[in-house]
């Protein structure tokens, strides 16, 4: 199945054009956290805020599949 990973944001939203292709919606929320936790890693090291950021998992549809926020992806303890 082809899944798209939108980053949505306060102020954007960037569309992903191309997708991957997963065998389930599990392994596409897995590929999302990983993304996420290398952008978070990114943004604090440009002291970026992530607040508000997060992955909209969509079919080829562009139905809404699943929503994985930055905050989330962030082990505090």
């Amino acid at each position: 199945m082809l899944f798209y990973f939108n980053v949505r944001s306060h102020e954007n939203l960037d569309i992903d054009e191309e997708g991957i292709d997963l065998p389930s919606l599990e392994e596409a929320r897995w590929e999302a956290t990983k993304s996420a936790r290398e952008m978070v890693a990114e943004l604090i090291l440009y002291d970026q805020r992530i607040d508000g950021m997060r992955f909209e998992i969509t079919d080829e549809k562009g139905n809404l599949l699943a929503t994985v926020p930055f905050r989330d992806v962030i082990k505090f303890s």
